[in-house]
């Protein structure tokens, strides 16, 4: 039964959605940032400020019945009666003070009808934290409330002072400041966000903005020549940035250009190769029945011909097995010294056919117990590129050789040539570089390389001199598969 469920988007893609239709882009998170910001500073600095407004309340209720206990010296016995007492409690705006004075009797004013003091409150040596922690539970708390307030005056240091003050109308003094830096903080953070946000906005967005349309616009038609990104005169990083861009462009689209061409290239060449193929083959023909002739001087350029033919026809084939890419290996358990006595046999019976006067050796020093982990044809292509490119060099004798170790197996071939010239060695193993030799297509080892990296190993040169190199490839214990 055929299901009829649809195609639906993931949950991610969603929210980023609705965030890019809401537009919450760098520049208003750079804004809310911002506001985050100086809202935070403002509420760090709200809380000792609402501390201070209340200690200088609590302070100026002191001096006030401070003051007002002062008309008691004017009496004789230190006794007003309770109508007076009373107009002097409500101008200085607390309901009960008393005044302790060294050497001097007690000053006290306290009509009847004093509500008792719910919580009392010490000023003398209160903390910055304490202030703050009894300033915001004071703001918790509604209706009346009744505080004893100990401290001394400002004026007379020498007086103990202590007032009976009702916490409504210091409460709402609390919430009136408390409005007002809220509306000051409002203001300043307003203020503060949107020059930044401008600020930063000129100075940093706008410059990525370009940089992300540039790159957009890149990525959309990399090979576009006719966009043309605007010019830089920024000094500072963004326009480093915008300037390393514009150069990486350019040599990306120069690179992709001549990707292209090459690609076409060897598209071109592969149509080519397999047609030249087939006329060499029809060449080699021609040329047999050339070595078979009456003529003496035919006969001697037929082996330079057939030399040519084979160099052309390697040339061929080297070209399209590089021109296939790196293979993925196929795996599997053999034995290394008998790959090895198949690569010798080759190349030593090409050998004899190229030049019949030349002797050559192939010694095959590893060990017959040697088990390897490998794609076998692929394997057997890396020893017999890395042989035939030793006896073309003029190697006479070549020995290969194993060692076991921890990560895996290395591979020796040592020769008897006269070594790998110095100015060659650094692009040895590049494409189409040859120099070692004249008529090297200078795809032996670039190809070798490439199938041993395919393995999950690597192919070095590892000695060189006028008796001969080495060339070492390895393989790991776990190959690619």
């Amino acid at each position: 039964m055929a299901s009829t469920d649809t195609a639906r988007p993931t949950p991610l893609v969603e929210p980023r959605r609705r965030w890019r239709w809401l537009g919450f882009g760098l520049s208003p998170r750079i804004l809310a940032l911002v506001v985050v910001a100086v809202m935070t500073a403002e509420v760090a600095l709200f809380l000792p400020s609402i501390a201070r407004f209340r200690l200088t309340w609590l302070e100026e209720r002191i001096e006030a019945g401070t003051l007002a206990t002062l008309a008691l010296d004017a009496t004789p016995d230190n006794m007003v009666d309770e109508r007076l007492a009373r107009t002097l409690l409500n101008h200085a705006r607390v309901d009960a003070v008393t005044v302790i004075e060294p050497g001097k009797p007690k000053r006290v004013l306290m009509p009847p009808g004093v509500p008792e003091a719910a919580d009392a409150v010490e000023l003398f040596d209160a903390s910055v934290m304490e202030l703050i922690w009894d300033a915001l539970e004071a703001m918790t708390r509604s209706g009346s409330y009744e505080l004893r307030v100990g401290g001394r005056s400002s004026r007379m240091p020498s007086f103990q002072v202590h007032v009976y003050v009702d916490e409504l109308p210091l409460r709402i003094a609390m919430y009136g400041y408390a409005q007002r830096i809220l509306l000051l903080s409002i203001i300043i953070a307003a203020f503060t966000a949107g020059l930044l946000y401008v600020a930063l906005r000129w100075l940093i967005v706008r410059p990525l903005q370009h940089v992300s349309a540039e790159m957009v616009a890149f990525r959309r038609n990399p090979e576009d020549e006719t966009i043309k990104p605007l010019p830089v005169r920024r000094a500072d990083e963004i326009g480093i940035v915008d300037r390393e861009f514009e150069i990486m462009q350019r040599e990306l689209r120069s690179a992709l250009l001549q990707k292209n061409r090459l690609a076409e290239l060897g598209s071109a060449m592969s149509k080519i190769n397999h047609d030249l193929r087939n006329m060499l083959a029809t060449t080699q023909l021609l040329t047999d029945k050339l070595a078979r002739s009456d003529d003496a001087k035919i006969r001697e350029l037929a082996p330079i011909m057939f030399a040519s033919i084979d160099r052309a026809v390697k040339l061929c084939a080297d070209t399209l097995s590089y021109a296939r890419g790196r293979p993925t290996p196929k795996p599997a358990a053999f034995e290394l010294a008998d790959l090895v006595d198949e690569v010798g046999i080759q190349l030593l019976e090409q050998g004899e056919s190229a030049d019949p006067n030349m002797l050559r050796n192939w010694r095959n020093d590893v060990d017959p117990a040697l088990i390897v982990t490998a794609d076998r044809s692929l394997l057997f292509r890396v020893v017999f590129n890395l042989g035939r490119n030793a006896f073309e060099a003029g190697a006479r004798g070549v020995t290969i050789c194993t060692e076991r170790t921890v990560d895996g197996i290395i591979v020796d071939l040592a020769d008897d040539g006269p070594g790998v010239p110095v100015h060659v060695e650094a692009s040895l193993f590049r494409p189409f570089a040859a120099g070692g030799r004249p008529g090297g297509s200078g795809l032996g080892l670039a190809i070798a390389r490439e199938l041993v990296r395919a393995h999950g190993g690597d192919v070095t040169l590892a000695a060189n001199g006028a008796t001969g190199a080495t060339f070492r490839f390895t393989l790991p214990l776990r190959p690619r598969a």
